[in-house]
Formats: structure tokens, C-alpha cells, sequence
């Protein structure tokens, strides 16, 4: 999770010169959210 979010916030850094757009951080954070609650396992998608 952590390198997708770097990821991300380097590539915006870099090409746009700009900050990660908000659906993204919304995003993200939904994804960190799931992740504490299941303690750390999230579910894959089948």
C-alpha cells in the first residue's frame, strides 16, 4: 500500500508538477481504512 502511494505522489511530482489529485488521496485512504480494519489483510478480489 505504502508504494503504491509513493508511487504515485512521485509520478505527479515529476510529470504535472503537481500535488496527487483528491479521488486519489480519498482513495487511498479508503484503502489504508480497509487495511487496519482487517488488520493489515486485505482480501484480494476474485
Amino acid at each position: 500500500m505504502r508504494q503504491i502511494d509513493e508511487n504515485l505522489r512521485r509520478v505527479y511530482r515529476q510529470d504535472a508538477g503537481e500535488d496527487v489529485p483528491d479521488r486519489f488521496k480519498k482513495l487511498l485512504q479508503q484503502l489504508k481504512d480497509q487495511e487496519a480494519d482487517s488488520g493489515g489483510q486485505v482480501e484480494p478480489d476474485e
